[in-house]
């Protein structure tokens, strides 16, 4: 996006090398850029911390079909002193006893049928962390996006402000000329302020472009971590598909938010399993071992026992408790489905949005690049004819201010094509480091997961899993129906009025 014309430069081959342009040895490159907040942003750092927790409720989840056990003990020491009166035939006695004393007992209890409440749980637990993980996506497609919007401004403005700079160079200059035209009688007050005004005018704008760059360069320090240094010129984004209908079926599989959006729904529809499972009975093993003393202060002697039970739990009677929670849950899963249908719709504007800014800011990026030519031209021109009398001074400042705006508009042109690229892809669903920087070491969202599950849990988990079916809702009308395509254009525009 480098564009830097001066006077008598010609546009058309810098426009055709914006592409082509070597980053300077040292110069930081977008994808730099991306690494590093990719490495160190913090909203990225929290989601995973976020992922990592969602995990932890499908460990605990999974720990409903294991045993639990616990145990229970006391310990302790004991002094006892006992007196006896003397009798008529017995002396009197104080005696004392002394002895440690203690008990212990172990309960192992595992479930082995619950009407499908605990595989509920764990389904919707697995269904919360598919969820999270897209979360996680459309967290680094969103940083992504706010790195590449930040990388583009500050390059943008940093090019605006030496057009500017240039141009209030000459501007500068030009008054001089008519002020000393002035002084000479060759000019008149008015010709004086009329070149002034100009001049202020380009310096009104210079300090407003300082201004813009000030913020940019916070908000690249905010989502990279770093102030900007050199900056390379941005590479090509690839993958801009050559239709809108391309674009958006490649949203309806890849969208973060739709996906996401899903799970939820499916989690929450395990809910209502879960719920429904309390009508149902729990079935279970309990064993209980104990110790304990036979006699106080008699060390050595305990009694030992255990017990093994087998239990069933059938609620009768919860005064509409289970009812409640059934239709509570339902209608959790039918806001649930609602957000699905809103997630999709906002994919098809997103997509359209995007792809409306992307054609029309393509489009005039080169009709702004042939304005510049055009503009280049006829400054070139009007230097020459205003050397030989043939056009006055304040033509050329006009023609020159109008140069370096065209010059301004093609930076913003090309700035938000650019942006407008990113945000297509990103609406698509792969803004993605592994696909816009190889090289980077990806974060493994299933990392944590697998750490917390190693240890945990006994090996016969998967068969109480198995045999622990209950009831189980009904998934809604399908959601993977095709994306509707929104209209790109006014269809009535053609018509003729009252036509037909």
């Amino acid at each position: 996006m480098s564009v830097n014309l001066r006077r008598g430069a010609t546009a058309g081959p810098l426009i055709l090398a914006l592409a082509a342009v070597a980053p300077p040895v040292g110069a930081t490159t977008l994808m730099d850029a991306i690494r590093m907040a990719y490495q160190t942003n913090p909203t990225l750092r929290a989601q995973r911390a976020e992922l990592a927790a969602v995990g932890e409720g499908y460990v605990q989840a999974k720990s409903n079909l294991g045993p639990q056990v616990n145990l229970n003990g006391e310990g302790g020491y004991s002094i006892a002193r006992v007196q006896q009166a003397a009798g008529p035939f017995t002396p009197s006695t104080d005696t004392t006893y002394r002895g440690a004393t203690g008990t212990a007992d172990v309960s192992f209890v595992q479930p082995l049928y619950t009407f499908g409440a605990n595989r509920a749980k764990v389904r919707g637990a697995k269904d919360d962390v598919l969820s999270g993980r897209e979360d996680l996506r459309q967290a680094e497609s969103d940083t992504i996006q706010k790195v590449i919007q930040a990388y583009i401004d500050v390059r943008r403005d940093r090019q605006v402000i030496a057009i500017l700079r240039d141009e209030v160079n000459h501007l500068g200059h030009d008054f001089d000329e008519t002020k000393a035209k002035r002084e000479l009688g060759q000019l008149t007050r008015t010709d004086e302020a009329e070149a002034e005004a100009h001049l202020l005018a380009a310096q009104s704008q210079l300090q407003a472009a300082r201004g813009r760059l000030t913020a940019s360069n916070a908000e690249y320090l905010a989502v990279v971590g770093e102030n900007p240094g050199e900056l390379a010129p941005e590479p090509d984004l690839p993958g801009v598909p050559p239709t809108i209908d391309e674009a958006l079926t490649t949203a309806e599989q890849n969208n973060p938010r739709i996906r996401s959006a899903i799970n939820a729904e499916q989690s929450a529809r395990e809910k209502v399993n879960a719920a429904k499972a309390a009508y149902g009975p729990t079935i279970g093993v309990r064993v209980d071992a104990g110790i304990q003393p036979v006699l106080p202060y008699i060390p050595g002697i305990y009694d030992r026992n255990v017990t093994v039970t087998g239990f069933v739990n059938q609620p009768i009677f919860t005064s509409g408790l289970r009812g409640s929670k059934v239709r509570e849950a339902a209608d959790r899963d039918s806001e649930a489905l609602i957000e699905v249908d809103a997630a999709r719709r906002t994919a098809v504007q997103t997509v359209a949005q995007a792809w409306g800014d992307w054609t029309t800011a393509h489009e005039t990026a080169d009709l702004s690049a042939r304005q510049v030519q055009a503009e280049n031209v006829a400054v070139e021109g009007n230097e020459a004819e205003e050397r030989v009398g043939r056009r006055s001074v304040f033509e050329l400042v006009n023609i020159e201010l109008d140069f370096a705006n065209a010059r301004v508009q093609l930076l913003n042109s090309r700035h938000d094509e650019y942006a407008a690229r990113a945000a297509l892809l990103a609406s698509m669903g792969v803004l993605e480091v592994r696909f816009i920087t190889p090289g980077v070491t990806l974060f493994d969202p299933a990392a944590s997961l697998k750490k917390a599950e190693r240890g945990s849990g006994v090996p016969w988990q998967g068969a109480v899993e198995a045999i622990d079916v209950g009831p189980q809702t009904k998934p809604p009308v399908s959601t993977e129906a095709p994306l509707p395509r929104p209209i790109l254009d006014d269809p009535t525009a053609d018509k003729p009025a009252g036509g037909r």
